[in-house]
């Protein structure tokens, strides 16, 4: 009888060893990259500096993905059919590149977007869609009066209603003061993706960099004081090193001193070279802690392809004030989410804000609480917000452990939902809506006061509101649902027209955070949020998991027995060398270190550090890019 109940403890075991959550649908791209070939690139581009930022593009997309490339002007030219991302397609594209010049005459963008989009119909099914425009001018089609104004006013009632319905997000790219900014920022708002405006040229490689990162979303490891490190997962990593003018030719060194040049390759090592950076792809990279002797640049990335993934929940491009996400993360292998405890106890998950004012932690949960939906599952969860404005606010997602690390980055601009205009006599005044973060049917209230500090409701006509007050103060409340689908409640005041001074502000107090602090002419905004979720008693969630581990426990202990014991079973397996070896016995691994610790004594990043664990797995031959 006792050995029958040995068994069914030993059959749980496995199974709760083998068992995940639900796993993670496979996210691909379908990436159509466009780009302006008109005669006023000449200036705006005069080393055709379009060309090596293209090829980084090119060079970090990840297999699995759809892409094409698109060269326009009056004309539009499929410079690289659409097609999979693999080593035909990346060579067919890097030889195309060399075809872009500034030959052209107008820039019609509306054309160049009909063309790039044909086919695509209903909302995504298997891809992610996205478009990269890359422009330096205003839409111009003619030299007719009117009809480049018309074509625009297409683009905003035809185009973009039709991108939004089909799920495509188009990230612009602005090459010059002259381009049509406020175009641009719309598509790419109203669509969800980005927008960067580029004063020079030389930077172009470094935006197509935060393109990528918002259409790729790349499993990247943290390069850190030039070192970064590769666990057994590993099978490629790919090293983007950014270069300046006089700096000297990267050298990479590998964890047993190897050192790898550009001029010096083996096999499994592809170096690109470009104007202004180096794309070093290197497969079945040694485990350990790497060199990379360069100058230090914080655009600087090590992107990987590995089964152990650090997954997110979606990440939106823009986000209004005091608007908030519920922001997630966790690990998968092969699909399915992590969640042995074991295992977790070892991970620091984290989550940081980074702006121009410093980083911020965000304090990621795997505890049932502020948001997250049961404590222990191997999901952490964290409600984020900002409270004022930001052109960008970087999203470092970062998984720390004593044997990998994982990272990965958003970008989010985040927006006051609304926005009041004085005319310049100060009579009037034009309340906007910001389309990036506010749906159609938001409603406004505009006001005054009278001397008895009463409100006096001001009316629309045209959009207009006429001041009942001309020299005085002007108050507006927005109450709308946002594109999130979040209640947006928004209250601003007191507001002076031009030429008007308000009241000198009494001071700060010290113990105020002002970096924080509402601006001088806005009152704190009240902003309504949907009701959390019910969260999961804590008591409940323990009992939840309070048998697996005796399960485990036994269930382990029968293995160290049965054949052995697990631990020579993984040693002899590991072994194997005509076998690719399951990232599940690295896992099961150290969580065998984990128990023998409890065991014997020592701390368990003591256990971490055992020789033993630290072995590496043939993983075989990764491809290089």
């Amino acid at each position: 009888m006792m050995l029958r109940y040995r068994w069914i403890l030993l059959g749980l075991g496995l199974l709760w060893l083998a068992g995940a959550a639900a796993g993670d649908k496979p996210e691909r791209n379908d990436v159509r990259v466009l780009i302006d070939i008109s005669g006023s690139m000449r200036t705006n581009d005069p080393q055709n500096l379009r060309r090596p930022a293209l090829r980084m593009l090119v060079g970090l997309l990840q297999p699995g993905t759809r892409a094409g490339v698109w060269t326009f002007a009056k004309w539009t030219n499929p410079l690289v059919p659409m097609g999979e991302v693999n080593k035909a397609w990346k060579k067919k594209a890097l030889a195309a590149s060399q075809q872009i010049r500034s030959p052209g005459m107008f820039t019609d963008i509306e054309r160049v977007i009909r063309d790039a989009t044909k086919g695509i119909s209903g909302p995504p099914t298997d891809y992610n869609r996205h478009l990269v425009l890359l422009t330096d001018g205003m839409v111009d089609v003619s030299k007719k009066a009117g009809e480049s104004a018309a074509s625009r006013q297409r683009i905003i009632d035809e185009l973009l209603p039709t991108l939004k319905a089909r799920g495509i997000r188009v990230h612009t790219i602005a090459l010059s003061a002259r381009a049509d900014h406020e175009l641009m920022k719309q598509l790419s708002a109203e669509t969800g993706g980005w927008y960067q405006q580029v004063d020079n040229a030389d930077q172009l490689s470094r935006v197509f960099l935060k393109v990528f990162e918002q259409v790729g979303k790349p499993e990247g490891v943290p390069l850190k004081g030039n070192h970064f490190t590769v666990d057994a997962s590993v099978k490629e990593a790919t090293l983007l090193v950014f270069r300046g003018q006089d700096a000297k030719p990267p050298v990479l060194i590998s964890p047993t001193g190897k050192q790898y040049t550009d001029s010096d390759l083996v096999a499994g090592v592809a170096w690109y070279r470009d104007q202004g950076y180096d794309l070093i792809t290197i497969g079945s990279p040694e485990r350990g802690e790497w060199t990379l002797q360069a100058d230090v640049d914080p655009d600087n990335r090590v992107m990987i392809v590995t089964d152990l993934k650090l997954r997110t929940s979606e990440v939106p491009a823009h986000l209004a004030v005091g608007e908030d996400l519920l922001l997630g993360a966790h690990l998968s292998n092969k699909g399915k989410v992590v969640d042995r405890k074991a295992f977790l106890r070892l991970l620091d998950v984290r989550a940081d804000a980074i702006t121009e004012a410093g980083s911020d932690p965000l304090g990621l949960n795997d505890d049932g609480k502020d948001g997250d939906a049961k404590a222990g599952d191997g999901r952490y969860t964290v409600r984020y917000r900002e409270d004022r404005p930001f052109d960008e606010v970087e999203l470092l997602f970062s998984v720390d452990s004593p044997t990998f690390m994982r990272e990965k980055r958003y970008r989010v601009r985040v927006h006051e939902p609304a926005s009041l205009h004085f005319s310049e006599d100060g009579k009037t005044a034009k309340v906007e809506a910001d389309s990036a973060v506010l749906a159609d049917g938001a409603v406004f209230q505009v006001w005054q006061k009278d001397a008895q500090g009463k409100q006096l409701a001001l009316s629309a006509q045209q959009g207009l509101y006429t001041l009942a007050r001309v020299g005085q103060p002007v108050y507006y409340k927005v109450e709308g649902k946002s594109r999130l689908g979040n209640l947006i409640v928004r209250e601003y005041g007191p507001l002076y027209p031009p030429g008007v001074e308000p009241p000198k502000a009494p001071p700060v107090p010290a113990s105020v955070d002002q970096a924080k602090a509402p601006a001088a002419a806005e009152t704190a905004p009240e902003t309504k949020k949907p009701e959390p979720a019910p969260e999961e008693p804590a008591e409940e969630a323990e009992q939840e998991g309070g048998w697996l581990m005796p399960a485990l426990i036994v269930g382990l202990g029968n293995l160290l027995l049965i054949g052995g014991g697990l631990g020579g079973w993984w040693f002899l397996r590991r072994r194997k060398a005509d076998d690719e070896p399951d990232l599940t016995d690295e896992i099961e691994a150290v969580e065998a270190e984990v128990a023998s610790a409890v065991e014997d004594g020592p701390a368990v990043g003591d256990a971490a550090d055992d020789p033993a664990a630290d072995e590496t797995l043939d993983l075989g031959k990764g491809e290089a890019a």
